[in-house]
């Protein structure tokens, strides 16, 4: 005989922590071997990353199965902006100072065996967290009544071939200018020491700039920045940082090296 329909127990709803925690359940031990296989294959993110995927992927199945998929979406796009923000490139520029170690020798100069014969000066110094896609893009620019002429450019960042280096590495990349005489006039060269890795186009072209003024604008970097950081010529130059090269030719029409830096 069976029982009346309205006698059947029926179970109550599950609850939403009832909900993670059986999500939990499932979803954290195939997290841990994922984290383990990717240890050894060295594809592991940095931590805030991982713990913000995992935390954001079990709370958004959660919504999603207590019928909350318009919650459970928003948690996933929360989780999406704040990774991207964990894995952005940033790079703080300041102006060198006296304490900062000269190199015997810079990226992007030409060195010679004769001591003495090149005249290093450090100008910025930049410092942040490189992952293996940061890279620092620099040139140097000779500036005369308007027209512009790229002396050297290089790009510098981390070396890919350290097997477990971790995602984040930070990294203190010191800019330099190489004075050189020459029988033909002097040459300046841009240079760069604390990276391990690097390439670009160099160039020996002399100029007759005197650095009667000069200017070193800080600030943050972020992925895609790129404008001037130094400046040295004639006095009286008008210069910022949301100006570019083309525009600061446009403006000042004396004689100046510019050195211009792009973070990507």
């Amino acid at each position: 005989m069976n029982a009346p329909e309205d006698a059947v127990k029926r179970s109550p709803p599950m609850s939403t922590w009832n909900l993670c925690r059986k999500t939990c359940r499932t979803v954290v031990p195939t997290a841990l071997v994922s984290l383990i296989i990717g240890a050894y294959a060295g594809f592991i993110p940095p931590w805030p990353v991982v713990i913000t995927l995992t935390v954001g992927f079990i709370v958004t199945v959660a919504f999603v199965v207590a019928k909350k998929p318009e919650i459970g979406v928003a948690v996933a796009l929360v989780a999406i902006v704040l990774c991207g923000w964990f894995l952005r490139s940033v790079v703080d520029v300041r102006a060198a100072t006296a304490t900062d170690h000269t190199y015997e020798r810079y990226f992007g100069i030409d060195s010679y065996e004769e001591d003495g014969v090149v005249k290093f000066r450090n100008i910025a110094v930049a410092t942040g967290t490189f992952t293996l896609g940061t890279w620092i893009s620099a040139s140097l620019y000779h500036v005369n009544g308007g027209d512009v002429q790229e002396f050297n450019a290089f790009t510098v960042g981390r070396s890919p071939n350290r097997i477990g280096a971790p995602h984040w590495v930070d990294m203190k990349i010191t800019l330099a200018l190489g004075d050189r005489d020459t029988s033909e006039g002097r040459v300046t060269q841009l240079g760069s020491a604390g990276q391990s890795r690097g390439g670009g186009r160099c160039g020996e072209m002399t100029h007759n700039v005197v650095a009667s003024a000069s200017t070193i604008l800080p600030g943050r970097f972020t992925s895609g920045t790129k404008r001037i950081v130094y400046v040295e010529g004639d006095s009286g130059f008008k210069v910022s940082s949301a100006m570019t090269v083309a525009e600061f030719a446009v403006q000042n029409k004396g004689n100046y090296l510019v050195v211009e830096l792009e973070l990507h």
